[in-house]
């Protein structure tokens, strides 16, 4: 079994603040992380290679920094790493950045299984998933909590409406795992020295993938960012239910919302 884990490398949400009044975002602590629901699709593949023998490759597609995110990755139990990293790639949006880590994929075929995130924590973001799916082909599972093989089928814990039900899958597939699933491992001290002084993490260019300038036009334009208010504090409505419907009406009418 061959299973492909594309891993995002982000600026750790707990050393951000964003200044509404001000307008601006601040980096308190500039510490690089794997992104946390990726980080528990990594350990999907590797909890499925403990089980069955499968080769894990860790796939990423970022600045030269995100070396770092791939060797984490090796020195938690992945086989390979991949990074995609070029200046050409700079400024993409999420379906160019989807298009790239499809055409890296389809390079590492033949594979089984692809796992990535559900949702990114810098950006909120939830499509890398849902356009991988759709570029390659292959059908897909969202919200995974757990995975295991029965028989040819994949089968998927995920969550449904807030519960725990399950799905089965034929693979090749895509699963995207939610942050909800069980933590990543902690790797062992000499698998990290290991990660850097013995393995190597193979760097794409855009070359490598056969991409041209025209691929890599982002469809969207960025003109800037707009921060919403800062929040006030609403009014405590108290007391029997007919006289909180009236106090809501004169509190809309006063403000000549209704």
């Amino acid at each position: 079994m061959r299973i492909v884990v594309a891993i995002k490398q982000i600026l750790d949400p707990e050393g951000i603040t964003v200044n509404r009044r001000r307008e601006r975002i601040f980096i308190n602590r500039e510490e690089r992380i794997i992104n946390p629901a990726d980080k528990c699709a990594l350990e999907a593949a590797l909890r499925l290679k403990d089980a069955h023998g499968a080769e894990v490759i860790a796939l990423s597609l970022g600045k030269p920094a995100a070396d770092d995110a791939l060797r984490e990755a090796l020195a938690m139990g992945a086989d390979s790493a991949v990074l995609i990293s070029d200046k050409a790639l700079a400024g993409m949006d999420a379906p160019t950045a989807a298009m790239v880590l499809a055409r890296a994929i389809e390079r590492l075929a033949p594979f089984d299984l692809v796992l990535a995130g559900q949702t990114a924590a810098d950006t909120g973001g939830d499509q890398t998933a849902g356009r991988l799916a759709e570029l390659l082909g292959l059908p897909q599972v969202l919200q995974a909590l757990e995975l295991s093989l029965d028989g040819g089928r994949l089968q998927v814990v995920r969550l449904w409406d807030g519960k725990p039900v399950r799905a089965a899958v034929s693979l090749p597939a895509l699963v995207a795992v939610s942050p909800l699933a069980p933590p990543a491992r902690y790797p062992h001290g000499a698998r990290i020295m290991n990660a850097y002084r013995q393995m190597q993490v193979s760097v794409w260019t855009a070359q490598d993938l056969g991409l041209t300038p025209e691929e890599l036009t982002p469809n969207i334009e960025s003109r800037g960012q707009v921060f919403p208010p800062e929040r006030e504090l609403g009014t405590v409505v108290e007391g029997p239910p007919a006289q909180m419907a009236g106090e809501i009406l004169s509190l809309l009418r006063m403000r000549r919302l209704i």
